[in-house]
């Protein structure tokens, strides 16, 4: 594969994938059309295309000011002050200062994908984890609703004189259980 960035290209190739490796015999092959957009004042597509000629401008007035010694943050800020006064897609540049700003500068890297990737699994275990607490609170919540309804049956029937082994069969309660809520309502058995 041919290298990307500042490097001397021709204006358009065509780029295969199996050239990125040694041994690509009977393999399915990619090919893809490749124009070279960095900033030439012989370019034709440049020539025919005003906004794709002004972010090339806008890249090599990075690339400029990079190899001059500036920081990148810097070099972003003077280019996009060179676009703006040099009427290259000023207005976008002025509407959109900040967003322009943070893409260019944004670096990706491996530690910054290890970074977003640890971010993006707690928040998906999170929300995971959140699921799961309201499906078991909804679980128990039910539970919880049966067992109160069977206390409350299993009251009903022991105020009806029922014996305890009837009203365990009906409620599904321990007979410790029936014994409980016919103390804890002041009922003899």
């Amino acid at each position: 594969m041919k290298p990307n960035g500042n490097q001397d290209e021709p204006d358009y190739q065509k780029l295969r994938l199996s050239d990125a490796f040694a041994h690509a015999a009977n393999t399915l092959e990619l090919t893809v059309d490749c124009y070279n957009i960095n900033y030439s004042t012989k370019n034709k597509l440049l020539d025919s295309c005003y906004e794709l000629r002004c972010y090339s401008i806008f890249v090599q007035k990075v690339r400029e000011g990079i190899q001059n010694g500036l920081e990148l943050r810097t070099a972003i800020r003077q280019a996009i002050t060179y676009c703006k006064t040099h009427d290259l897609m000023g207005d976008y540049f002025q509407k959109n200062e900040s967003e322009v700003f943070d893409m260019v500068n944004f670096k990706w890297d491996q530690k910054r994908a290890l970074e977003v990737a640890k971010e993006d699994g707690v928040a998906i275990g999170e929300a995971r984890g959140e699921a799961r607490g309201e499906a078991r609170g909804e679980a128990r919540g039910k539970l919880l609703g049966e067992r109160n309804a069977m206390m409350k049956v299993a009251l009903s029937l022991l105020k009806k004189g029922l014996p305890v082994g009837v009203i365990t069969e009906s409620t599904n309660l321990s007979p410790e259980e029936v014994r409980k809520i016919a103390k804890d309502n002041g009922l003899a058995f």
